[in-house]
């Protein structure tokens, strides 16, 4: 199963201290019809942490699974050091809508458990049903106190019923941020000052 999400999904490959939990790139439809928001910052060794809480997804229960090879890192710092999988399986709006968008916000840092994986994240998405029109825009990423904070636009067309995003490399993950939305009609859009892909331009920092 695992060799077919890969095989399937789009794989976006990035080169890549206290840690400091990071929320910063907070898209401007957090909040509004259709959208859900989940916040991991993985404070307890639980395998299949719940969101943290002011997260939200009105349309079903947002699971999470951590399958490393490491082990976790206590408190103060709070993190996985993977070197295995996040699989997060977000249910949807299941409505038709033209689009889906996803922005996930990651922290992390390279870590030394694996020589097979780089140490840098791979992440893979699969939507349900099986939609294969999936693009991306411009990577960001931020150094702060030796962490990588990265966020990744995605857009899948049109908007599936559920997602499925993979998380996979060696490295450390301190926090993970996703929001998304199944995006209304283009009069609400303009209303909600999104400007058609806007999402996508976001400069590189």
């Amino acid at each position: 199963m695992m060799n077919k999400l890969f095989t399937m999904c789009l794989v976006i490959l990035l080169t890549g201290s206290t840690t400091l939990a990071l929320d910063i790139n907070i898209p401007t439809w957090r909040g509004v019809e259709g959208s859900t928001y989940q916040k991991w910052e993985f404070s307890t060794p639980d395998l299949m942490p719940v969101p943290e809480v002011g997260s939200f997804n009105p349309y079903g229960q947002t699971l999470l699974r951590v399958t490393p090879y490491g082990g976790w890192i206590p408190e103060p710092i709070g993190a996985w050091s993977l070197s295995g999988e996040i699989d997060v399986l977000i249910p949807n709006l299941d409505i038709p809508r033209p689009e889906k968008w996803i922005r996930i916000q990651l922290t992390w840092q390279a870590a030394d458990n694996d020589g097979f994986l780089p140490g840098v994240p791979l992440v893979g998405v699969v939507a349900f049903p099986d939609y294969d029109v999936i693009s991306i825009g411009p990577r960001t990423d931020i150094n702060v106190d030796g962490w990588i904070h990265s966020t990744y636009d995605i857009v899948i067309k049109p908007n599936p019923s559920s997602e499925w995003i993979a998380i996979k490399g060696d490295i450390t993950v301190d926090e993970l941020v996703i929001d998304t939305i199944c995006v209304p009609e283009p009069a609400t859009m303009t209303l909600l000052g999104l400007g058609g892909l806007a999402l996508m331009r976001k400069r590189r920092i």
